[in-house]
């Protein structure tokens, strides 16, 4: 009776199988992912939350919309204003109500005038000039670092300097600077001696996006600006800066996003890789010049290497051999 029962219900199963077989399979078709948007020849991404990201304006510029209207993070290069301002009334037909520089590079800042302009006028008072000011509901807050404000108003490495509505109105010198739009908290977060001296991250809490500047970048090895203040110890501290506002959702995937300077859109696992390169290339090139390597034998032993393919050049204005030279300069002050 026992085997009977076995042979039985194993037939059965067999008949369930075959039934099963030749019921016809029901899938759920997939949903292609939107087409970018493009406007003027920019490039609209969304990126997370209320957050979006345009890209070929000279740098990459973050766009946070809502019913207020949209904060801006950076202004893009020269000769791109006019189609920045079009790719922003893409996203919204509201008023621009914050610009955050995150550095005083012409290729974040150059846009300032036109887009302060096209909005009537900056709100808030003016370092050193007074007023600026057309009511809480006309203009834009326009923010930077009070040493990137400082660099935009002498000048710098080709950057004439800047007058008027293309000086930010608002400066800050603390750690952090917190403002509130569209719903959400967004924190200016300071980094020191980064990339310049006058470097922030802007942390958009709810949509859970960083904006870097140029602090963190995919297309370069880290551009560091020793006449401004820059070094490669503050790109590491800001790059762990980052990294401790990021969280994943899974398997390091997903979760916090990052818009860097320039390059596509990150997760935290991007930026520890990141950091992670330019750690070893600094130890590498600390140990070889303990060992009483001169730059030139250094950057001919190639610490490098195996990062070049990603973030190397050999012409341009920011080369490998000038990262490595910057690297050892640093390693050799601190002898």
């Amino acid at each position: 009776m026992r085997l009977g029962a076995l042979i039985a219900a194993a037939l059965y199963s067999i008949g369930l199988l075959v039934v099963q077989a030749q019921q016809p399979v029901t899938t759920v078709p997939l949903t292609p992912p939107a087409p970018p948007v493009i406007v003027d020849g920019l490039e609209i991404l969304p990126v997370q939350g209320n957050v979006h990201m345009v890209v070929g304006a000279g740098s990459n510029v973050a766009v946070q919309i809502g019913d207020e209207g949209a904060f801006v993070v950076d202004s893009g290069g020269s000769g791109h204003s006019e189609r920045l301002l079009a790719a922003v009334s893409r996203l919204t037909n509201r008023p621009i109500r914050f610009l955050v520089n995150t550095n005083a590079d012409g290729d974040h800042i150059a846009g300032n005038d036109v887009i302060v302009k096209s909005q009537r006028g900056t709100r808030g008072p003016r370092p050193g000039a007074g007023g600026g000011a057309q009511g809480q509901n006309v203009g834009v807050v326009t923010v930077a670092h009070e040493n990137a404000f400082n660099r935009m108003s002498t000048g710098s490495q080709g950057v004439p300097p800047l007058t008027g509505d293309a000086l930010p109105a608002s400066t800050f010198f603390t750690p952090r600077k917190d403002l509130f739009s569209n719903g959400e908290p967004v924190q200016l977060i300071s980094q020191p001696t980064a990339h310049t001296d006058g470097d922030i991250l802007v942390f958009f809490r709810k949509s859970d996006v960083v904006a870097t500047g140029d602090v963190f970048v995919t297309t370069s090895y880290p551009v560091i600006d020793t006449a401004r203040g820059g070094s490669v110890q503050g790109v590491i501290d800001a790059l762990n800066a980052i990294i401790e506002l990021t969280v994943p959702e899974r398997n390091q995937m997903g979760g916090t996003r990052v818009i860097p300077g320039h390059g596509r859109i990150c997760n935290e696992a991007d930026v520890v890789d990141y950091r992670d390169m330019v750690t070893i290339i600094r130890d590498r090139v600390q140990e070889m010049a303990k060992k009483g390597m001169t730059v030139q034998q250094i950057k001919a032993a190639r610490p490098s290497l195996e990062y070049d393919g990603l973030y190397g050049a050999t012409t341009g204005n920011w080369t490998t051999d000038m990262f490595l030279e910057t690297v050892y300069r640093e390693i050799s002050v601190r002898k």
